[in-house]
Parts: structure tokens; C-alpha cells; sequence
């Protein structure tokens, strides 16, 4: 029996429990299984099978919030470099000038003194980056979870995200719209 330890799966699954339930997340974890060792074109082909077996039975707001709950990290570190930026700005359009003329992991737009665009020149997802092949946008959802972290730590406000556009869909780039 293959092991399902890859920290993917292992989010997803719980991702699943929380969201949904422990019976559809067992059905998931026993017709996908992940393991640590899976290589490049396997963690992909898992990807692409998770993104068919959530569109299959849920509607776009509950895939959100299920992939919003997989995310990598809680994005502390980053909240703590961009923090730095909104701590030496007088306002919104000076704290986006900052980290865009300082930073290049990612861009900042300015669209009003409660909304940005936060946007990445390149996908950084572990199970995805690196098969050209595009996919589901269901995928990348789970960046909207980071992006939450984020910017609930930088603003210290409840934080309303939504992803306009992602690479691994037909996008130039990753765009995720922040507002609060």
C-alpha cells in the first residue's frame, strides 16, 4: 500500500476534515494517496487528480475555502518582510512604492488606501512549478490562504482575497487581489 505522508496530502486531507467532513476525506486519501518520495511528475498528476475530484462535487466557494485551508505556510515570514515596508510608509501608495522598488519574489499594486494587488512573476508551488502543462485554477486557490495570513498579520484587519488571475491557468502571473 502506497504511504500517504507527503505533506500535500497530509494538508489536503485535514484541509478536507475540516471542511467538508472525515468521510469525503478518506474516500480522497484512499483513491489518492501521496507519499513523501513521489517525484516531480507524480506530485502533478496528484495535483491535477485533486483538482478533478473537488470540481466533481464541490462548487467554486467550498473549493475555495478547502484549498485556502492547504496552504504551505502561514506566511509569517513573509508578513514580517513586507510589515517592515507598511512600518516606514505615510500611506498606501508609499508602502507599495517601497516593497516594489525593494523586493522582487513579488510586485504590489495600488488600487485604493484599502485594496492592493499582491502579484507573483512565477509559480513557487513545490507540486506544480516545474510541468509546463497548464491546470485547473482550483489548484491555486490554496494562495489564497497565504495571501489571507499574510496580510491579516500585516493589517491586523479581517482580510477579503480573491485570485484574478494564476500562471498554471494561462496567466502571465499571479495575481491576488487584497482588500480590507
Amino acid at each position: 500500500m502506497v504511504k500517504n505522508d507527503n505533506a500535500h496530502s497530509v494538508r489536503m486531507v485535514g484541509s478536507l476534515t475540516k471542511t467538508v467532513g472525515n468521510i469525503v476525506a478518506k474516500e480522497f486519501e484512499e483513491k489518492f494517496p501521496l507519499s513523501k518520495s513521489a517525484n516531480i511528475e507524480k506530485k502533478f498528476r496528484w495535483a491535477k487528480n485533486t483538482c478533478d475530484f473537488l470540481e466533481e462535487r464541490f462548487d467554486t466557494e467550498t473549493i475555495i475555502e478547502i484549498r485556502k485551508k492547504c496552504r504551505c505556510n502561514d506566511g509569517k515570514a513573509v508578513a514580517d518582510k513586507i510589515l517592515k515596508y507598511l512600518n516606514r510608509s505615510d500611506n498606501m501608495k508609499d508602502f507599495v512604492n517601497s516593497f516594489n522598488a525593494n523586493e522582487t519574489f513579488a510586485t504590489m499594486e495600488y488600487i485604493s488606501e484599502n485594496k492592493i494587488r499582491f502579484c507573483y512573476p512565477e509559480c513557487y508551488c513545490a507540486c506544480v512549478k516545474r510541468i509546463s502543462e497548464k491546470m485547473s485554477k482550483t489548484w491555486c486557490y490554496c494562495t489564497l490562504g497565504n495571501a489571507e495570513g499574510i496580510f491579516k498579520e500585516v493589517f491586523k484587519k479581517d482580510i477579503k482575497v480573491s485570485l484574478l488571475e494564476s500562471i498554471k491557468s494561462g496567466g502571465n502571473r499571479c495575481v491576488i487581489e487584497v482588500s480590507w
